[in-house]
């Protein structure tokens, strides 16, 4: 069941992906594509957009309201009638941007530098909260480094423009990452312990349909009380008694 009206949950969600993505630490993939888990932990941040799953897409869909995209396995797919994504390179480069790394991967980072994962660019951001916030959906305690991003820009390095904060590259090189002071057997031993954040997933359900939980499996009959099975039992056992009473 939805918990707004659905047409306002429809313009709120129309917002987050379409309008100003970029301002939730969302971008779109060139072909037009996000992943949903990266949708559904940006909405994980509002307390009255937690309900939201991919069963709630699909009721939506059901209900024939427009939204800007469509469930197309586990990602999030702008339909053809929107514009597809385009972001314009930077001419003015913030002297740095910041980027929120997970532990484990923090001496690797050290060796190789920051690159996207798969086809996705590197999200970068101008703000240090905004960085620690998209980080924070994959990490606990995430560890913010700084990239020095207009000596970058002129070492032909290019950025493009995914919101008034946030900025896409393909690979920052380590010489233009500051990592914290960090000695390297701590951060060794970091990547080890590093804690993992725990995600539910979305359950899969239709609209109308019914999970059923443990708590359902269970019976509903008080402490105390017998069950109409059990009353006829004695009400035989107290029969028989009784007629053994009179033969006797």
């Amino acid at each position: 069941m939805l918990k707004h009206q659905p047409k306002t949950l429809a313009k709120t969600l129309d917002y987050i992906a379409r309008r100003s993505p970029g301002e939730y630490g969302l971008f779109w993939d060139p072909d037009g594509a996000m992943p949903w888990k990266e949708f559904y932990w940006a909405l994980q941040e509002d307390p009255s957009l937690r309900f939201v799953r991919e069963s709630t897409i699909r009721e939506l869909e059901l209900l024939g309201i427009e939204l800007p995209f469509v469930m197309d396995g586990n990602r999030l797919r702008l339909v053809a009638q929107q514009t597809r994504p385009c972001y314009p390179p930077a001419f003015e480069v913030p002297e740095r941007l910041f980027f929120g790394l997970r532990a484990k991967n923090l001496v690797h980072v050290q060796k190789n530098g920051l690159y996207g994962h798969g086809n996705r660019s590197l999200a970068l951001c101008e703000d240090r909260e905004l960085a620690l916030r998209i980080a924070k959906r994959r990490e606990e305690a995430p560890i913010l480094v700084e990239i020095l991003a207009r000596e970058a820009s002129l070492n032909s390095l290019s950025f493009f423009v995914a919101g008034p904060q946030l900025y896409l590259t393909e690979f920052v090189p380590v010489t233009f990452i500051v990592f914290p002071k960090i000695r390297r057997d701590v951060a060794e031993k970091m990547a080890e312990h590093a804690p993992k954040r725990e995600v539910k997933p979305s359950p899969v359900t239709t609209p109308g349909s019914f999970t059923v939980q443990p708590q359902h499996l269970q019976t509903s009959q008080p402490a105390g009380k017998t069950s109409k099975n059990d009353a006829r039992a004695g009400w035989k056992k107290d029969s028989r008694k009784e007629r053994h009473k009179r033969d006797v």
